[in-house]
């Protein structure tokens, strides 16, 4: 009965491309010719070696979407209840945390699940320059992590003002007075939200960005990053040379493990360092030490610490170079090889750009304590 409906539904649909669509974000390791039966395709590629997301360090890559599927889902529930205007949006999150059953707990699930996300997106990244796996052909997988990573910020900021208390509204004023100041990108940020002031029409673009916008495009570099890891395979773990079916059951063993870790951790995080509400939010008290996102105070304590003799515009500039040199490096930097004997200038250059990062960040802390 069953190979008479997928008889049947072969001759009808294309069952391999859905499969292989349907697979392309990490549950299905390897690629399929979708020009053959699901069966045969599936078949032939559990006959070769089958690598595995799932071990170390490559880990980060399917820990990063499953963290997105939670992430993804929690706010789907959120969305349920939250109202997105300046004079409704306080009230519905003291609702969902208060009134509603688990609404605490799925809103700090999202918020600490989009935290761990970005965190885990930044690591991926270095983890990928220092293993040299930005060369070719893997520029592409470069290109979509930092992109990726800088969707992911802008629906982390996106989401801080929806809650409408004063912590995320000054915090978001913060971070859109340091994206004002590059050219180009600031006044095309500023048409998009609406303006240079944080209102009510802004809090509802907001909420579009991060609820529809940024999810897809976070959504779709997903896809291309496990589309082309399918396509150049993934990085060599010493030791591997599972096949056959067996080795995908054990893959999928691993996956819901990593599920199960993932959830058993943000509950952890959520009961131990649960997120204090605040305030309702008054744009005419400014909130003392309100700071940038974490992820905006090196560029905060960057720009800043430029003499003002030189244009903000230049500075932010400046900034914009920095995001260009860090997403078309594969295509800058001529190094040989990966390995670190043929990479020593490149691993001491980025040693000292993550120490740079990690003083500027300190600095843009201190900044606001000493206003």
């Amino acid at each position: 009965m069953t190979r008479r409906l997928l008889a049947w539904l072969e001759a009808r649909f294309n069952l391999t491309e859905m499969f292989s669509l349907l697979t392309s974000f990490g549950l299905f390791p390897a690629e399929l010719d979708t020009r053959r039966p699901v069966n045969e395709a599936v078949g032939e590629a559990l006959r070769a070696p089958l690598p595995s997301y799932a071990r170390w360090p490559r880990v980060l890559g399917i820990l990063s979407f499953i963290l997105f599927a939670f992430v993804g889902l929690t706010g789907a529930l959120l969305a349920f209840y939250y109202q997105p205007t300046a004079s409704e949006a306080f009230g519905s999150v003291t609702t969902i945390v208060r009134d509603v059953n688990f609404g605490w707990f799925v809103h700090q699930t999202h918020r600490w699940g989009a935290q761990l996300l970005l965190w885990i997106l930044l690591v991926r990244l270095w983890r990928f320059y220092f293993q040299g796996l930005y060369k070719p052909p893997r520029e592409a997988i470069w290109i979509v992590a930092v992109l990726a990573f800088l969707v992911a910020t802008h629906a982390d900021l996106t989401g801080r003002l929806l809650v409408w208390d004063a912590r995320g509204y000054w915090t978001t004023v913060r971070a859109v007075e340091l994206l004002f100041i590059l050219p180009g990108l600031g006044p095309l940020f500023a048409a998009l939200i609406g303006g240079t002031d944080i209102d009510s029409l802004v809090l509802t673009r907001f909420y579009v960005l991060h609820a529809a916008v940024l999810p897809a495009v976070l959504l779709f570099l997903f896809y291309l990053h496990f589309s082309s890891v399918r396509r150049v395979g993934l990085s060599t773990v010493a030791g591997e040379a599972r096949s056959g079916r067996g080795a995908y059951k054990v893959y999928l063993y691993n996956l819901l493990i990593l599920t199960v870790v993932i959830f058993g951790g943000l509950i952890t995080l959520v009961t131990f360092l649960p997120e204090p509400f605040g305030v309702l939010a008054d744009p005419f008290s400014t909130l003392p030490g309100a700071r940038a996102p974490w992820y905006l105070l090196a560029a905060h304590g960057l720009v800043e610490s430029i003499p003002a003799i030189v244009p903000r515009w230049l500075r932010g500039l400046g900034i914009e170079a920095i995001l260009a040199v860090s997403i078309f490096l594969p295509f800058i930097d001529r190094s040989p090889g990966r390995a670190a004997r043929d990479r020593r200038r490149a691993i001491a250059a980025g040693a000292a750009v993550m120490l740079l990062w990690i003083v500027f960040t300190w600095i843009g802390y201190r900044l606001e304590a000493v206003r």
